[in-house]
């Protein structure tokens, strides 16, 4: 006896209601993925450098911060100028510095007081030797990158090290050193003697809007199950006329 099984997957596919529905279907999904590619346009279109201001201008680090108080994300990485004067003989140097190598050095500090009375660290510059030796630097006018104090912890004090270039050290190593900025400047360029210290640009985050994504990701699973639908429905119709085929 041989059985008569009902009609195949693709001769059911090819009939003209299901060649329809599966017009109507691709219709849909295609729909659903324009709706997709929508949502993640209007993610990359809303996205935004979260505090990214201009930090590229020089402005009075006076207009931007204050002294005794930390420095801000608008702040941190911003070029600044300041004027006054270097305190004669309070200098510091900090070691295992690296200067966007892997080499390690040392990174030379001075104690500069501005023109309102106010103690600034900065940094004079890099030399891989542990005694640096640089000149004679007498200018009264600074251009630097307004940078974030350090963690003191940072530094190995057991083995006689200080790495850090903490504000909160430095005002208790130099004498008057109060009021005093919460951070540090970075000089746009070394002095004699010393190689220009490493400070790029403050790295700018892009945030996407993740709720935009997510729609989108919606919209595409949408999309496939729309071609899902037409498949289930036209292989219900193949096994119904299966079981609804004379067995001979």
């Amino acid at each position: 006896m041989a059985s008569t099984l009902g009609p195949d997957f693709w001769s059911v596919a090819r009939r003209p209601r299901w060649i329809a529905a599966l017009l109507l279907c691709l219709g849909i999904a295609a729909g659903f993925a324009a709706l997709g590619q929508w949502q993640l346009s209007r993610s990359v279109d809303n996205a935004h450098i979260a505090d990214a201001p201009d930090t590229e201008d020089a402005v009075p680090l006076s207009s931007i911060a204050k002294p005794q108080s930390p420095v801000t994300v608008p702040q941190f990485g911003r070029r600044v100028t300041v004027s006054g004067s270097f305190v004669a003989g309070d200098f510091t140097t900090v070691t295992d510095r690296n200067n966007g190598g892997p080499q390690q050095g040392t990174t030379v500090l001075g104690h500069f007081v501005t023109d309102d009375g106010v103690t600034l660290a900065v940094a004079l510059g890099w030399t891989p030797d542990a005694t640096p030796e640089f000149g004679t630097f007498d200018a009264t006018t600074l251009t630097g990158r307004y940078l974030e104090s350090e963690v003191p912890s940072d530094s190995d004090f057991e083995a006689g090290k200080r790495s850090a270039i903490s504000v909160a050290e430095l005002i208790n190593i130099w004498p008057d050193a109060t009021p005093a900025y919460g951070g540090y400047l970075v000089l746009d360029h070394a002095v004699d003697g010393l190689d220009d210290i490493y400070s790029p640009a403050p790295t700018q985050e892009v945030s996407l809007n993740l709720l935009n994504v997510f729609y989108a990701v919606e919209w595409a699973i949408f999309a496939g199950f729309a071609i899902y639908l037409w498949y289930r429905l036209v292989r219900d119709v193949v096994e119904r006329d299966a079981e609804d085929s004379p067995v001979e």
